[in-house]
């Protein structure tokens, strides 16, 4: 691993790693009609050294739930809680019974997007990756006395069936001591004796306090489709209507319930190649950056809920993929199948910024969608 110079920490000062932070697991109670409690699952609890925390859901497919910096939720959370992951979940729109919101939650591996039929197969809500259990391979602390900063935790999902498909996720999870940033990376792997049908999305899930009347959201683009009601998006976008509706209101009527709008665009690259999305809250002086490549996830979804009473959402997804299936999509990518023993590689990262000069930034990297 890489050395840390210079070390943000004198290791001469303490004697137990996780007094400065690192990485450390726990099983989790939820609680049950009538004040029971019952299992909710292995977490993996990760201190950065830095204000930022956040919970792995080891029984979710390695996604993050709770993300913290300092006193500030980065992350939306349903009332639902850490249900245990459960089958029971991958049919229509039981998903949305189980799911526990959260920074990150993973869709796919064979299919992501709305419950319907496709390919033969009845597909529910978003894929199983979230309602799959993670064989832990590694756990890796910083060693401050041995000048090492990095952390990480290695696991491996498998989505799999008697005569297949079976596709298999490696998911990384990287941090550096004393540094507000994560980085995840997946290979994807159809380890089947025949083609499978590969999708994969990164629902990324922003909430109060992050998430507040006055926020921005960044990003820019060329415009696939709305949908939905409020926040200034309707059947008839302009690029001035879309503009305004990156700027974050409070509660509306019309998301009451289900109610809910977006926008599906493919995102303009900077000159570094990546894509740089976001928020930046002005008055909480607080924003997310999110990096990835667009040639591993050439589209990006904004899904908009803010519900009068809890729920309040915004997520930011870069996907690949058809996300209402192939009867109704136009931005459909071509070559959604994973041949047997063929990888697929995917890399995002998940930058807090709280100086003027990181948020302006940011901020300078929003633009259009037209």
């Amino acid at each position: 691993m890489p050395r840390c110079a210079p070390f943000p920490f004198d290791p001469a000062k303490f004697d137990c790693t996780h007094q400065v932070g690192g990485i450390q697991t726990a099983l989790i109670d939820h609680p049950t009609p009538g004040g029971r409690a019952g299992e909710g699952g292995r977490l993996a609890l990760v201190n950065t050294g830095s204000p930022l925390r956040f919970t792995v859901a080891l029984d979710r497919g390695g996604d993050i739930v709770e993300a913290f910096y300092a006193a500030h939720s980065l992350a939306y959370l349903t009332a639902n809680g850490y249900k245990p992951a459960s089958p029971a979940y991958h049919s229509g729109m039981d998903w949305l019974m189980g799911w526990p919101g959260g920074l990150v939650t993973t869709c796919g591996p064979q299919y992501i997007g709305a419950a319907r039929e496709e390919d033969g197969w009845k597909l529910g809500l978003h894929g199983h990756h979230s309602n799959t259990p993670a064989a832990v391979e590694a756990i890796l602390n910083p060693d401050p006395a041995g000048g090492i900063a990095d952390m990480r935790i290695v696991l491996q999902i498998t989505d799999s069936r008697m005569f297949g498909p079976v596709v298999s996720v490696r998911r990384v999870i990287a941090c550096r001591l004393g540094v507000p940033e994560i980085r995840i990376e997946d290979e994807v792997t159809n380890r089947g004796n025949q083609p499978a049908a590969h999708n994969w999305l990164y629902h990324i899930n922003l909430g109060y306090p992050l998430l507040d009347q006055g926020a921005r959201l960044v990003f820019r683009g060329r415009l696939w489709e709305t949908w939905g009601r409020g926040n200034h998006i309707d059947d008839h976008p302009t690029p001035r209507k879309l503009d305004l509706a990156k700027n974050v209101p409070g509660p509306i009527p019309e998301h009451t319930g289900p109610g809910e709008c977006g926008m599906l665009l493919d995102p303009a690259a900077e000159r570094d190649g990546l894509c740089h999305v976001g928020m930046v809250n002005r008055r909480l002086g607080l924003g997310l950056e999110i990096i990835f490549h667009p040639r591993q996830l050439p589209r990006l979804a904004n899904w908009q809920h803010f519900g009068p009473r809890g729920s309040y959402v915004s997520g930011i997804e870069p996907f690949s993929g058809s996300l209402f299936g192939k009867a109704r999509d136009k931005h459909r990518l071509t070559g959604q199948m994973i041949e047997p023993g063929e990888t697929r590689r995917y890399q995002v990262t998940l930058r807090v910024l709280t100086t003027p000069d990181e948020l302006t930034a940011l901020a300078r990297r929003d633009g259009k969608v037209l």
